[in-house]
């Protein structure tokens, strides 16, 4: 199994920077893994729905043909970090590559959901963009430890 986690836009704060390199590195210990940051359409802000529209491009051309993408989203199915590494535990039977998704300021296109195998919410709250990655990346840091047993996690 490889993993990869696609984000739009740059982390942007110094804390931000840090906490992506160390879960980078962390969920290497265990599995292959790509951090991957796409431009984000800010000189479209004007125009929400071509900026969804661009950035939803970038992240397909960013795709494998076979990779099972999964997107972060708010309105995603809502599981706890157990359930979680299961999913992810299941989807590394099945799948090569798996892409998590963690889209820009007006969320993911229709044709991004279209292609999604799945919509994982990582909270029933709105979080910026900048704490989502941390958040996102701490959550398949656990799902990788407790699929090996890892004490990281205490139940």
């Amino acid at each position: 199994m490889k993993l990869k986690c696609i984000a739009i836009g740059k982390t942007s704060t110094p804390h931000g920077i840090d906490q992506v390199q160390l879960y980078t590195q962390r969920i290497q210990r265990f599995v292959p893994f790509e951090w991957i940051e796409l431009k984000e359409a800010k000189h479209l802000k004007n125009n929400p729905s071509n900026a969804l529209k661009l950035e939803g491009e970038n992240v397909l051309k960013a795709l494998g043909a076979n990779d099972t993408l999964i997107l972060f989203d708010e309105k995603g199915k809502s599981m706890d970090s157990i359930g979680f590494a299961r999913f992810m535990d299941r989807q590394s039977i099945a799948h090569k590559t798996i892409v998590f998704c963690i889209g820009g300021a007006y969320g993911f296109s229709e044709s991004l959901r279209k292609r999604a195998n799945g919509t994982i919410s990582l909270s029933p709250m709105t979080f910026p963009h900048q704490l989502a990655r941390v958040v996102g990346l701490e959550q398949i840091y656990r799902g990788c430890t407790i699929i090996n047993n890892h004490p990281y996690h205490h139940v």
